[in-house]
């Protein structure tokens, strides 16, 4: 039984690693480099191919994680006692509601500001240097929202971290 558990651990980490590792890839590699390199009408198109791509993988770690996390709960609540306990439940209400915060950022990117950014840049030439203002407050509310999940997967690991260690 111990191999099952740890089975299921080691997906829910990889699951994790996939999903918040290629958000902060993302973040802190491509979109630097794109900046510097590309024309914004370009740079978006590019960015949103690629996040088509890493879409489907995203939501299928988020399942992962979700189903995976609920089996994590019931074997460490199985192995706790009382005052373990309560701490844990702390703990991890604090991820599950960064977890929750994640998923509607997450969502807001992908249904909302994505698609309004990629329908706001139809038709305007991927040589322009200067977004027009209304695409540019688009494009920079998607940031926003695209910093927060970044910031909000790092507290979401540190919340894994202190669950493991019983804080």
């Amino acid at each position: 039984m111990d191999i099952l558990w740890l089975l299921i651990r080691w997906i829910h980490v990889l699951a994790a690693v996939t999903w918040i590792g290629g958000n902060l890839t993302l973040a802190m590699v491509i979109v630097p480099y794109f900046r510097q390199n590309l024309p914004p009408v370009k740079r978006i198109h590019l960015l949103t191919q690629i996040g088509k791509r890493f879409e489907p993988v995203v939501w299928m770690c988020v399942m992962i994680l979700f189903f995976t996390g609920i089996g994590n709960v019931f074997e460490s609540l199985g192995l706790s006692s009382g005052i373990e306990v309560n701490a844990y439940m702390r703990t991890l209400l604090i991820k599950l509601l960064l977890f929750i915060i994640l998923l509607i950022l997450t969502a807001m990117h992908s249904f909302v500001f994505g698609p309004k950014l990629l329908t706001a840049i139809e038709g305007l030439d991927e040589g322009l240097d200067q977004l027009p203002p209304d695409v540019d407050s688009l494009r920079k509310k998607l940031s926003i929202v695209s910093s927060m999940m970044g910031v909000v997967s790092l507290f979401v690991l540190l919340a894994a971290v202190a669950l493991r260690m019983g804080i």
